[in-house]
């Protein structure tokens, strides 16, 4: 390797060590254990250098005129793919799931989160143990077995599900990134988004915060009827996930109920119903911050653009300096800001086009090169340089189309990556497990798509070579492409949305504009406002769903807690103004 790309590579990894640092730090919430962080941490530099590894690669096999340091760059390169590749395999299929479960778990000792763990992940490692057996044998009838198949055989099944996971990711992001950019130019849609978000976020609040209410009515007559039993610590370490104000406020209108209010599967209370209760409450007070974090995202954002309509009070500003900033961000926000959202989108577009058109010409003309663009601009460079950033700039746009999808995935109680330190350990993990899978079939796919070298030209095919020696491997190179361009077909016309809602799965499907939301949503930010001032809350404190349970009024809750109850079925959810007095 020339010692021009040494310098250049090693800023590179330096860059993306802190930008890793960082980024895990932006996510990971404050109670995430330490030994959590540093797995993530181990996780996203093997998978996130792919991006400087890869152009290297590729460059030094097809561009590189002196072969006695192209072998010895390859040789090193070897090194570097086969300790990201098996690292990358071992935390993906073995060492995180583990952790992942490990850290949901609703057991309270270690030995019982280890049980837990195991028994969740021994069902998945069996059927993968059947599946890599069935082949063995299959290749063992078919042709001589040595240690060279095992490897393949690994490869080639880890890497048929993480090919699966690209299709799904790379599609939704290839079109969702522009759509989003484009939508964002406008400042009317973005309003109208936020105030939107923020009645469905709302409503979504009102229903985890009567799930809350009636979890923990349910532990406090728990405790009270085995008040005398072992179980009472276990109901106490539960209670304690609870804030005290909200519990006060539910043990007030305690009186009412007594043990035959207990639903009949907490009867009888044993070790595991405390543990899925202990889960179950661990997943609402999570969802609860998440929400509450969405919602003081959607209202810094608002309130962006609605400083369009305040006049200038040149009191409010103690020096000149933060006045001068105030109008730099009203220009940025409310002028330039749509024009660099729209320079952005068509950026996107295009490079989501041409990869797309890569894709194409991989399906319909595999064997003629000319077609290719990418190859032909490849092919076309001779300088060392250029070509690795010609390799770099789409490569990088891939991965962030398809680590993209994982960022923006929200399932609730399972799965959601917030930013200002609201990510919990289940959801770090299950990032972690499939930035590991794709990373790879990334690979495969975008040395597929630049069509400038065959299989084996490359360390990285030498080193995952077995992938194309594989029983799927001629079915990816003629499948992929095609479920990748139906994918991106069913994403711009939402078509899986629709179908989603068709079959009654529409709470996995992305939300609907709803017309007439607006007012109601613009004064739900407007109350949050209003909170945070009167709470002296910053805008990255999540808590505030909890101030307001706080200041709820105990006869309020007796009061309209029977009447709103019998009206749920009419009504939908709960308006949040029903049980909380603001």
């Amino acid at each position: 390797m020339l010692t021009e790309d040494i310098v250049f590579y090693s800023i590179a990894t330096t860059i993306l060590f802190f930008y890793v640092l960082y980024l895990i730090w932006e996510y990971s919430a404050k109670d995430v254990p330490l030994y959590i962080k540093i797995f993530t941490f181990i996780s996203w530099i093997l998978t996130f250098s792919i991006v400087l590894v890869l152009p290297i690669d590729i460059t030094n096999s097809t561009k590189q005129h002196n072969e006695t340091q192209q072998v010895e760059t390859m040789g090193n390169i070897k090194i570097l793919w086969r300790i990201m590749y098996w690292g990358n395999f071992f935390l993906a299929w073995l060492v995180l799931p583990f952790f992942q479960d490990y850290e949901s778990a609703g057991d309270f000792d270690i030995r019982g989160k280890i049980r837990y763990s195991l028994k969740k992940n021994l069902t998945i490692y069996g059927v993968g143990t059947i599946i890599i057996v069935g082949l063995a044998i299959y290749l063992l009838i078919k042709d001589n077995f040595d240690a060279t198949h095992v490897e393949g055989v690994l490869i080639g099944v880890s890497n048929f599900f993480g090919l699966l996971l690209v299709v799904i990711l790379l599609g939704q992001g290839l079109v969702a990134i522009p759509k989003l950019y484009y939508r964002e130019h406008k400042e009317e849609d973005v309003l109208e988004q936020c105030y939107q978000q923020a009645v469905l976020l709302d409503e979504q609040r009102t229903e985890k915060t009567y799930e809350l209410e009636d979890i923990c009515r349910t532990l406090q007559l728990l405790q009270n009827e085995y008040s005398d039993s072992e179980f009472s610590r276990y109901l106490m370490i539960i209670l304690q996930k609870i804030p005290q104000e909200f519990q006060k406020s539910i043990r007030s209108s305690l009186q009412k109920y007594n043990a035959s209010n207990i639903p009949d599967k907490y009867k009888p209370l044993n070790l595991e119903i405390l543990a899925s209760i202990h889960k179950y409450v661990k997943c609402l007070m999570f969802d609860l911050q998440r929400i509450q974090t969405k919602l003081n995202i959607f209202n810094q954002k608002a309130l962006k653009f609605e400083r369009k309509d305040i006049q200038d009070d040149e009191t409010q500003f103690e020096t000149k300096f933060s006045k001068i900033i105030y109008k730099i961000s009203i220009i940025w926000n409310l002028k330039l800001r749509k024009y660099y959202c729209v320079i952005l989108a068509i950026t996107y577009a295009l490079l989501s086009l041409f990869i797309l058109f890569c894709e194409l010409i991989t399906f319909v003309a595999k064997n003629n090169k000319d077609l290719n663009p990418y190859y032909l601009l490849l092919s076309s460079i001779d300088r060392y340089y250029i070509t690795e950033l010609v390799l770099l700039l789409p490569l990088l746009y891939m991965m962030f189309c398809t680590y993209y999808g994982l960022f923006a995935m929200k399932i609730s109680g399972l799965i959601s990556f917030n930013k200002h330190h609201h990510t919990d350990a289940p959801s770090l993990m299950f990032g972690s497990i499939n930035f590991a899978r794709v990373s790879f079939p990334l690979c495969f796919n975008f040395i597929q798509i630049t069509d400038i070298l065959e299989d084996q030209a490359t360390s990285f095919s030498e080193t995952v070579g077995n992938l194309a020696e594989s029983l799927f491997v001629q079915s990816y190179k003629t499948i992929l492409p095609l479920m990748l361009i139906i994918m991106c077909f069913f994403n711009l016309f939402n078509i899986g949305d629709k179908l989603m809602r068709t079959i009654g799965l529409g709470q996995y499907a992305q939300q609907e504009r709803i017309s007439g939301m607006s007012l109601e949503g613009k004064k739900i930010l407007e109350k949050e406002r209003e909170l945070r001032k009167k709470n002296n809350l910053n805008d990255s404190n999540s808590q505030i769903v909890f101030q307001e349970l706080q200041i709820m009024p105990k006869t309020k809750i007796q009061d309209e807690e029977e009447t709103s109850r019998k009206n749920t079925t009419n009504q939908g959810i709960r308006n949040f103004d029903q049980i909380l007095s603001i």
